[in-house]
């Protein structure tokens, strides 16, 4: 898996019906070097801390593969690196073999994985199209977020790297796809498995545990 893409944004308004909203979604290519940082990847604004960005969302990882599924779902041509706002656009991730847990070496950097993307209506805004995020929700191809373990420079070029495989895990795809698209009794498993991980993300720690209750 290599990186083919480092992507970051300054924080922009735009119109959302009768008001503005601020985005960090409009994201595109920079020169690398760049420093991953605690909470963030250099140069990149985050809007919205709620959603995105801090110390268990710090960096939004893609796997490129899914540019040729976009293109032909979207009827378009091409789509830029960093289409789907993520910063790190790597050759190949894949949801399936990903697990929560699992950790990467990236150049200076070690990042772990700690949950899907989840898409908001702000997807549909960069695409102009409002039923994006259900479209994306559905494709199951959600991208992942990762926390920093070691902050270091990254380059265009640099391999991600599985260093850490974590044991007794689940993958990024059953995660989502349990928690969204599978009926409760079905997913309950899953969900526990997954709270068993320490890497889980603390907000989908407590979306899980509330769901359960």
């Amino acid at each position: 898996m290599q990186l083919l893409s480092i992507n970051v944004g300054k924080k922009k308004s735009i119109a959302y019906g009768e008001r503005q909203i601020e985005t960090g979604i409009f994201k595109q290519p920079v020169a690398s070097p760049v420093r991953v940082m605690p909470d963030h990847i250099e140069g990149d604004e985050i809007a919205d801390l709620k959603n995105h960005g801090g110390f268990s969302k710090a960096v939004y990882a893609y796997g490129y593969q899914h540019y040729d599924f976009w293109q032909k779902e979207l009827n378009q041509p091409a789509l830029p690196y960093g289409s789907f706002g993520e910063n790190l656009t790597i050759s190949l991730l894949d949801e399936n073999d990903i697990h929560i847990g699992d950790t990467f070496q990236l150049g200076q950097a070690v990042l772990t994985v700690t949950q899907p993307r989840v898409p908001c209506f702000k997807l549909g805004l960069k695409f102009d199209l409002p039923k994006m995020p259900r479209l994306f929700s559905n494709s199951l191809k959600t991208g992942l977020y990762l926390s920093v373990i070691e902050s270091g420079d990254i380059s265009v070029g640099n391999t991600f790297e599985l260093i850490h495989k974590q044991q007794n895990s689940v993958s990024i795809l059953d995660l989502f796809n349990a928690y969204f698209h599978t009926d409760k009794a079905e997913a309950k498993p899953v969900l526990q498995q997954a709270l068993q991980v320490e890497a889980l993300s603390p907000e989908w720690r407590e979306q899980i545990e509330k769901y359960l209750t």
